[in-house]
């Protein structure tokens, strides 16, 4: 029950992409855009998403192909012609040929065709967790640049408050010259940093739009991203999870059970094959006409040919232990990628917090404070450019901390094989129920 409604859940944001490959041009994009919509806007708009879909679509047609019998096989034949005059011959004979493989055999083929349905379809929910992931953490670096223009605006409202400081003071033989030209250089740094965060901003929203396969010449609109860490489930809930509906780790076991079968099928190569024919035979010189029946069989077993179908069987055993290996190294690199960035999720999220709740108020009134002294002479310039430098990079480093926390949130979820951490909480009900 868990695992069907873990693929229903992908499976529903994924079927988005039947309706939006048709869609030829999005209207305009809004001043104002919301997360979510823009989620559903890459699920039914991303061409790699697109891909994994005719994927699945192909391997579903293949499954009716590998329980099929061979294509019959119709010969004429002209036979004892004297000389070259074709009408003369002796005998015309008409023959249908059919080779049927072992019942087993099919069976056994179509299983395994099957089962790369499966490998589709699951390859496809890992690529939407992909998608939602990348777009999450290109959302999180178009609001990074954004919010570093912000910050880099009100500290230019910050250095002029600074500099008519610094020209009143020097006014009055209370600053000198060089404090000026400090600050000048400051707000001269920071039209320099404008044109790089620029550039930043462009490159963010540029592959934001190939995600969303959005045109170049639509405006990614204002959103805002959330400073508030999540309140996490457990750890073990997260491996839980991970361990019975992570897309790839049950590609993976797939991986494993399809080469069981192809172990089955190898061993089926010791069965026989069938062949009939049925011919119809023309005599015009005789002026009779007849009908003969053939039949023959393969031996697969016969001693000459015995070591390539068990050399077939030892490969395919071999393949097998290759890839339940592969199977445990995936689950145990999945496991580390839970725990690592769970780890850096709770350490990132404590520093979100402490720099909110008590570094940048601290700051924002200690640089109040340093003007204010500054004006009246309590303190010196250098103490002043001191504190704006601080207050700058505790702004900065904030405004990072928020676009890590966003990014490493985004890859734990597909480490787990959610889009939302939020829908644990249901897993969790549902497992103690």
């Amino acid at each position: 029950m868990k695992f069907a409604r873990a693929i229903l859940l992908l499976v529903v944001l994924a079927s988005r992409v039947a309706v939006g490959q048709s869609a030829q041009q999005l209207p305009a994009a809004p001043k104002e855009e919301n997360i979510q919509d823009l989620i559903e806007e890459a699920l039914a708009r991303n061409p790699e998403i697109g891909v994994e879909m005719y994927r699945i679509e192909a391997a579903r047609r293949h499954v009716p192909q590998a329980g099929a019998l061979m294509d019959p096989e119709l010969n004429f034949k002209l036979m004892e012609i004297p000389g070259t005059d074709l009408n003369k011959a002796m005998y015309a004979n008409i023959e249908l040929m059919q080779v049927i493989s072992f019942p087993t055999k099919l069976i056994a083929q179509k299983s395994i065709a099957e089962l790369l349905t499966e490998h589709a379809h699951h390859q496809h929910m890992e690529t939407v967790l992909g998608v939602v992931a990348d777009v999450k953490a290109a959302l999180a670096a178009v609001w990074f640049g954004r919010k570093s223009q912000e910050i880099n605006e009100s500290d230019k409202v910050l250095l002029a408050k600074i500099l008519r400081a610094t020209e009143t003071a020097y006014t009055v033989g209370k600053a000198s010259q060089q404090e000026i030209l400090r600050t000048n250089i400051e707000i001269a740094q920071l039209g320099i940093n404008e044109e790089k965060i620029r550039g930043q901003v462009m490159a963010a929203e540029s592959k934001l739009r190939t995600l969303l396969n959005r045109p170049a010449t639509m405006p990614i609109g204002r959103f805002d991203v959330s400073g508030q860490p999540l309140a996490l489930p457990s750890v073990d809930l997260l491996l839980d999870y991970a361990h019975e509906n992570k897309p790839m780790l049950i590609h993976d076991s797939l991986n494993v059970l399809e080469k069981q079968l192809n172990v089955g099928l190898m061993k089926k190569e010791f069965l026989p094959d069938f062949k009939f024919a049925l011919e119809y035979v023309r005599m015009p010189v005789l002026m009779e006409n007849r009908w003969s029946v053939s039949a023959g069989i393969t031996l697969p077993f016969a001693p000459w040919t015995s070591a390539k179908n068990s050399s077939k069987i030892q490969e395919a055993e071999a393949e097998e232990l290759m890839q339940s290996s592969m199977y445990t190294a995936s689950k145990n690199a999945n496991e580390n990628e839970i725990r690592s960035g769970y780890a850096s999720l709770q350490a990132i999220g404590k520093q979100m917090l402490a720099i909110q709740n008590s570094i940048l108020p601290q700051l924002r009134q200690s640089i109040q404070l340093l003007l204010t002294e500054y004006e009246t002479g309590k303190t010196s310039y250098l103490m002043l450019l001191d504190g704006y430098r601080m207050y700058n990079d505790m702004q900065l480093e904030y405004a990072m901390a928020i676009m890590n926390y966003q990014e490493t949130l985004a890859s734990l979820e597909r480490s787990v094989g959610v889009t939302d951490l939020q829908y644990l909480a249901s897993f969790k009900k549902e497992n103690h129920q």
